[in-house]
């Protein structure tokens, strides 16, 4: 597979696999398209104070089959970080180095533009085991997230310190907002 940016040509295939991937939420198909317009996604990115939205693909060289895709999220209160959002491969693609490759690449994205943190939140669900291996292999750090009304799973926040010093704890950061990508309590309870 190769690791392209989000395109407009794949942007209804990479809705229909984050749907697939993320059947419980809503916030990818937005945060896709906003990728690809951000002026005409003003609201989204001011609800949620953001400074940029990025996707990359995973698309199979000879097939054009999109089987993976990647986010970032960047953060006007938080230059120095970027949050992994809808990071996942189709079942078939995993188990072959894939889904390391496009983390390596966004570990690198972020270096090379001198961010200080990289984040991301997931759940301690049996799905996500592989996964947090793969972060944990990477040297993310986890820490317990509190649930949101109606959750019965534990949510995690990792952190990768991207300098040589470790991440700082996200439960230490004053003035936080909501996890990246995660539903906002106020939609959860409607």
């Amino acid at each position: 597979m190769h690791f392209v940016p989000l395109k407009s040509e794949t942007l209804a295939a990479t809705q229909r696999l984050a749907a697939e991937l993320f059947p419980s939420e809503r916030e990818h198909q937005l945060a896709l398209a906003a990728a690809l317009a951000p002026a005409e996604y003003g609201r989204f990115y001011g609800e949620r104070g953001l400074a940029s939205v990025r996707f990359w693909t995973a698309v199979h060289p000879h097939t054009g089959e999109v089987g993976g895709l990647a986010g970032v999220y960047g953060y006007e209160a938080e230059p120095a970080e970027l949050w992994l959002a809808w990071f996942g491969l189709r079942a078939e693609a995993r188990g072959h180095g894939r889904g390391a490759a496009l983390l390596d690449g966004i570990i690198g994205l972020a270096r090379a533009e001198n961010r200080r943190v990289l984040r991301l939140w997931t759940t301690d669900e049996s799905e996500y085991a592989r996964a947090l291996q793969l972060y944990a292999a990477r040297g993310f750090t986890a820490e317990p997230w509190p649930a949101l009304p109606g959750e019965t799973w534990g949510t995690l926040v990792l952190s990768l310190g991207l300098d040589g010093r470790p991440a700082p704890a996200w439960a230490m950061r004053a003035g936080k907002r909501e996890l990246c990508g995660r539903e906002l309590p106020q939609l959860v309870a409607a």
